[in-house]
């Protein structure tokens, strides 16, 4: 009969407790019991943390964690971020209670307390932990609190670090990659006039010739500097006479230009991953 009688009067023996925590300020919420003569205050001091029995109307956890802070701050918005210790404590009856006790963020909103406390302030860990008014338990729990937002705060640092690390190869990776196509462009627009010239060359070779051990070698080489090109995804730019002549890939060079038509390609173009390195010069008619 007496376990029943403390079970309706505690409902479950297990409560919920909130120590919230503002960054802005860099502070923790406590709470001025209102009864200064009653058990609990007497016992664990006048002042404490947000939070309550849970009781049998409860359906989880949660719910009764909310019901108890809209009760006792009102409309506020937060984030639990985790439960940081649960102790075992005595009532005045002697009934065992578990309490459960969380690290929340707070996150805004106008603090109205209920008549359960008469006062609240934000206070700092340092100034909680020193402070002779207030009891060795919630020193103990802003302790732990605290050192939780520290290992937070270096993991977000080291979190940190580890992205811009990660960005700056990224970057450095681009960088190369540009420096690697820059490099290349130069070295392509180097190798284009001794093409230039094979083609000029080898234009000229009279019909009876192009059967010349020599011609061929010259040939080969010419098809030799094509691949490489070819290799570095350099692509000649396709034009041939009766093309229609386009600004962005031709470079017009004689003729009235009236019917914008190519009569003759003078010299080839060139681009790279369809940047345009050389237009092709060509006469239109």
């Amino acid at each position: 009969m007496q376990n029943e009688e403390k079970k309706e009067r505690y409902g479950l023996p297990i409560a919920q407790k909130v120590l919230f925590y503002d960054e802005s300020q860099n502070k923790f919420l406590l709470l001025k019991i209102a009864n200064a003569s009653g058990f609990f205050a007497k016992k664990y001091g006048v002042w404490e943390i947000a939070g309550g029995k849970i009781e049998q109307v409860d359906a989880t956890l949660e719910n009764a964690l909310k019901r108890e802070v809209m009760e006792e701050l009102g409309k506020i918005d937060y984030e639990v971020l985790t439960l940081v210790n649960t102790q075992e404590t005595l009532y005045s009856d002697g009934a065992k209670i578990i309490f459960m006790n969380y690290l929340a963020k707070f996150e805004g909103g106008e603090i109205e307390i209920s008549d359960e406390h008469s006062e609240y302030k934000w206070e700092t860990a340092e100034d909680i932990v020193s402070g002779k008014e207030y009891g060795e338990w919630i020193k103990k729990l802003v302790k732990m609190a605290n050192k939780y937002l520290e290992n937070q705060n270096a993991l977000n640092s080291w979190k940190r670090c580890q992205a811009d690390f990660e960005n700056y190869k990224k970057d450095q990776a681009r960088h190369q990659e540009e420096f690697r196509k820059y490099a290349k462009m130069d070295v392509t627009l180097q190798i284009l006039p001794i093409l230039d010239n094979f083609e000029a060359s080898l234009a000229h070779v009279p019909a009876h010739s192009k059967e010349n051990k020599w011609v061929e070698g010259i040939v080969y080489i010419k098809k030799q500097l094509e691949d490489v090109l070819k290799n570095n995804d350099i692509e000649e730019i396709l034009v041939k006479p009766g093309d229609k002549f386009n600004p962005a890939l031709h470079e017009a060079i004689g003729g009235d230009g009236k019917k914008q038509k190519v009569a003759r390609v003078v010299q080839k173009g060139y681009r790279l991953n369809g940047r345009i390195l050389r237009a092709a010069r060509v006469e239109v008619a």
